[in-house]
């Protein structure tokens, strides 16, 4: 659940455009049946090259050697292409750009420039969009009136109003028009130390005439530095339209970075069980890849390249492919090959023989502050600091931190357990079409590909990966008139599916694969793999809705093919240690202000008596319990008859959230541990358990609350308690150990520290 939500699921980078081949499009009926999926212009494709990311994906098309901004009119005035492989370090610099009108209106086209801000990672800066704020940059334009001009695009508290710039003007200016081709030539001048000049021409390009020119002087060189965009900006409304080519950049004042380039292949996610390797690859939204054959190669001890599988990009843009005798004592080097050649490669481990590390990891949001929405990043709570809109403090993308400091435990194992994007970030919902979905669930992916290109990756998805605030699927149903509380799916059957297959369909084969009702796929499961036995189940898809009439008369959890499922899982690999993956807790651990406990249907504390029959399953088959969802982090012993006669459950922190969440009871527990908010705790729906260790915000919800009162909603990371967990598993010592890192905790460091409670060891003996 998301800043956004209320509670009532708690009941409540020369460069040249040229150089950005022309693809040949497959045709309309090729697309996707989604519903809300917008067809692009004919001869077109969503992607612009691997030097570029367009914001957003649906707003920009590629033809004829031209970028297009086919953005229909509404309130996202501004729509950008981040220039990914240059940014501008200052002077002398010179940037230059043809462009025209597809659409006559108030608006204009041209650079953004200096976008970011110092400390903030620089693919950030590929996020600018349509508000203004901390590290927007400055626009360099040329407006529908003909005139050139500057802007400022770094107001807070005025986050449309694109501000005028002072300048000094010339040329005859006349209107721009429909037909037309100009050259747009920005130079970054010395201007005394610590200061340059900006100076920006419209030049038609069929007769070489100068059209308009404006001068600005005495401009802070910090204020042209970092990183470049492209932008079509439409005003009123009014439908105004533009094009871009052939993009070039030259002078020492520009920076080159070609290994930030992104594509043609996002990434892979792979998985093993057994001797089968399935793999997902990922590539960006080209339309000449639309049905394309994907080849995996693999190297052999001999050295020579052997193609491992194929696939054919379908729907998300992905392909799958499976691959059988697959050697488990061996490290296989692959490589991703295209109809245009090598494109990505990576490494399957071998197997793991002497026990395993798993990385569990949820919640990742790629802003608090939405790039699209006039929001406040004033502090909020004592000691928070400004959540400047582009700056680091606002913009977690690309998640570096988060990434890094997990790949320093070096994991046989990631278990991603849902919210990989939300639906609201960074940009506001838009509808459920592949695209949008794509412009969020890419963010992911770039972030963590070089942890999944090499790592074995479980994925659930959760309800903002179908894009909703909560989610209690019904057994597959259309949410009736689009309410969730009555439980079932507010996108399509395709939208859902399409969602499962870019996410899951690399993921081991599911136990049953039956769909549930409108023919959306399942995906639980049970495989062995490093000596550990694992399953997934789904949490949401079969969950009654907790105003259904179901809900009173025969409330649904898991339902009776996945409990059917956990009774089979009980009597696999007897000999392993067994770990249960799912999206969300089995209980509501949480509470309000004053202590008390919370009624939070999202969780899996409801309903009680299915949530115990599972309970009662996974104690039978011997396993540990790994979730996400929550964003608060927990590690609970499940209560049944008592309060400690169920398993245990490791509910890892949010990678990075805005919604917050306390487990905050009033008074010292019975049996507490050592670490406070610990021991023997009965939750809202009458659920037993014992509290091992918690991780709540820095700040206690009552001084939330008198700043917060209506809002769970929080952005500054510096107080917040986000990170991610580790589960060791060794099966000589016959123990398990939970242990849970803040996001940019540095684990090599000798002095660097869990957060309290953690870490948690358990021998097998008493799971």
């Amino acid at each position: 659940m998301s800043a956004e939500e209320t509670g009532r699921g708690q009941v409540t980078r020369r460069v040249l455009l040229r150089g950005a081949a022309t693809s040949t499009v497959i045709g309309a009926a090729a697309w996707s049946q989604l519903p809300a999926q917008a067809l692009l212009p004919p001869g077109s494709t969503p992607w612009l090259g691997r030097d570029y990311w367009a914001n957003r994906l649906q707003d920009w098309a590629r033809r004829n050697g031209r970028f297009e901004c086919v953005a229909q009119p509404g309130n996202r005035l501004v729509r950008t292409v981040a220039v990914l492989t240059r940014s501008i370090a200052g002077a002398p610099a010179e940037i230059r750009v043809r462009t025209g009108t597809l659409q006559a209106g108030r608006g204009y086209s041209g650079f953004l420039i200096g976008t970011g801000t110092p400390e903030s990672h620089p693919l950030a800066a590929a996020l600018v969009f349509t508000a203004s704020g901390t590290g927007g940059g400055i626009f360099a334009v040329y407006d529908a009136d003909g005139q050139v001009r500057f802007r400022d695009h770094t107001d807070e508290q005025n986050p449309f109003s694109y501000a005028k710039l002072p300048f000094t003007a010339s040329g005859p200016a006349p209107a721009r028009r429909l037909g037309e081709d100009v050259d747009l030539v920005l130079a970054i001048l010395a201007d005394g130390p610590g200061r340059v000049r900006l100076r920006l021409r419209a030049i038609d390009r069929p007769t070489g005439r100068l059209l308009s020119e404006a001068v600005m002087s005495g401009v802070e060189r910090t204020r042209v530095q970092g990183g470049l965009s492209l932008v079509s900006t439409d005003r009123a409304n009014s439908g105004a339209r533009y094009w871009f080519r052939s993009l070039q950049t030259s002078g020492a004042g520009v920076g080159l970075h070609p290994g930030r380039a992104f594509g043609p292949v996002a990434g892979t996610l792979f998985s093993r069980a057994g001797s089968e390797l399935r793999m997902t690859v990922q590539v960006l939204p080209d339309e000449a890849l639309r049905g394309a054959r994907v080849v995996v190669q693999t190297q052999g001890l001999d050295g020579i390249w052997r193609a491992g599988g194929s696939g054919t990009v379908g729907v998300g843009f992905t392909a799958r492919i499976v691959a059988g005798s697959w050697p488990s004592g061996r490290a296989v080097p692959y490589r991703v090959v295209l109809p245009s050649g090598v494109a990505w490669s990576g490494t399957v481990p071998a197997e793991p023989t002497q026990g395993m590390v798993v990385a569990s990891i949820n919640c990742v949001k790629a802003s608090h502050r939405p790039t699209d929405s006039a929001t406040s990043g004033a502090p909020s709570l004592p000691g928070s600091r400004p959540l400047g809109l582009y700056s680091s403090r606002n913009i977690y993308f690309p998640f570096d931190q988060l990434a890094g400091s997990i790949g320093t435990h070096e994991p046989d194992m990631l278990v991603v357990h849902g919210d990989q994007f939300y639906e609201t970030s960074p940009t506001r919902r838009g509808a459920m079409g592949e695209l949008e979905f794509l412009y969020k669930y890419l963010l992911w992916l770039w972030s963590f590909r070089e942890l999944t290109r090499r790592i074995p990756t479980i994925v659930l998805i959760d309800d903002h990966d179908v894009f909703q605030p909560n989610l209690w699927g019904h057994g597959g149903r259309a949410a009736p008139g689009g309410d969730i509380h009555e439980g079932g799916y507010t996108g399509s059957a395709d939208f859902v599916n399409l969602i499962q297959r870019v996410q899951c369909g690399h993921n081991p084969r599911p136990f049953d694969p039956t769909p549930v009702a409108r023919g959306i796929g399942v995906y639980y499961t049970s495989f062995a793999y490093g000596g550990v036995s694992f399953a997934v189940v789904e949490d949401r898809k079969f969950k009654t809705g907790p105003d259904s009439d179901a809900a009173e008369t025969n409330p649904i959890l898991l339902g009776t093919r996945q409990e059917n499922f956990l009774r089979d899982w009980a009597g696999r690999h007897p000999a392993l240690p067994k770990v249960l993956l799912s999206q969300t807790v089995y209980a509501a651990v949480h509470t309000d202000e004053a202590g008390a406990p919370v009624a939070d249907m999202d969780t899996n504390g409801w309903p009680r008596v299915p949530r115990n029959r599972a309970l009662g399953l996974i104690r039978d088959a011997g396993a540990v319990m790994l979730a996400g969802d929550q964003h608060l982090g927990t590690l609970v012993r499940h209560g049944l008859q008592t309060f400690d006669d169920g398993p245990i459950q490791f509910t890892a922190p949010g990678g990075s959230t805005s919604f917050q969440r306390w487990f905050e009871p009033a008074g010292e527990l019975p049996r507490a541990g050592a670490t406070p908010f610990t021991g023997e705790w009965t939750d809202a729906f009458g659920n037993r358990l014992l509290s091992l260790a918690v991780v709540n915000p820095s700040f206690s919800q009552a001084e939330f609350r008198e700043h917060h009162p209506d809002s769970n909603g929080f952005g500054d990371r510096g107080l917040k308690s986000e990170g991610y967990g580790i589960l060791r598993i060794d099966p000589e010592a016959r123990e398990y150990t939970f242990e849970a890192w803040r996001w940019d905790s540095d684990p090599t460091d000798a002095a660097a520290e869990q957060y309290p409670g953690w870490p948690y060891v358990l021998s097998f003996d008493d799971v």
